[in-house]
């Protein structure tokens, strides 16, 4: 499980990069995860720039926490983790969707605590909350999709290749 040391550790680090460093790290992930990237601008593409840019950045920090607070590397996500991730949302959006008003928000709050990641997704949801760069805020509809997208993306980390590769001499 990611903590919220690495989630912190992995906020504060990026915070300090200059706009060349960022540049460079993003291109370093989108090397390193190129089905992750793939997926997030595939599910994102009719949604809008500001969307699936905020969407990329999250994915980005997920797996730069997890990177962090990880003892072996973040190994790379195939397309298969992605699908079964996938499917794995959107069976968890049907059951939280099936729960009446007055049970939503406990139902929610359930699920999250029980998932393998809370941390991850509180950071994830506390994102959403706050104001874009430039000062507008999402809608309802918008941070559903955003948190559906960043849910498969982690759990595409527990279903995706883990540890490293060791090479017998």
């Amino acid at each position: 499980m990611i903590t919220a040391e690495s989630v912190q550790r992995a906020c504060s680090e990026v915070g300090e990069y200059s706009d060349q460093k960022m540049v460079g790290e993003f291109n370093e992930f989108f090397r390193q995860q190129p089905a992750v990237c793939e997926f997030v601008v595939e599910v994102t593409q009719e949604s809008g720039e500001k969307i699936q840019e905020l969407s990329l950045f999250l994915t980005y920090m997920v797996f730069k926490a997890a990177a962090i607070g990880e003892t072996n590397p973040v190994g790379k996500v195939t397309p298969e983790a992605i699908e079964v991730a996938y499917r794995q949302s959107e069976s968890w959006i049907d059951r939280i969707s099936q729960a009446d008003n007055a049970e939503l928000q406990p139902a929610i709050a359930a699920s999250l605590e029980a998932d393998t990641e809370p941390f991850l997704l509180q950071y994830v949801i506390s994102e959403l909350n706050e104001p874009l760069d430039d000062g507008s805020e999402l809608n309802d509809e918008q941070k559903g999709e955003i948190f559906f997208v960043l849910k498969t993306v982690i759990s595409s980390l527990q279903t995706g290749e883990k540890g490293r590769i060791i090479e017998l001499q």
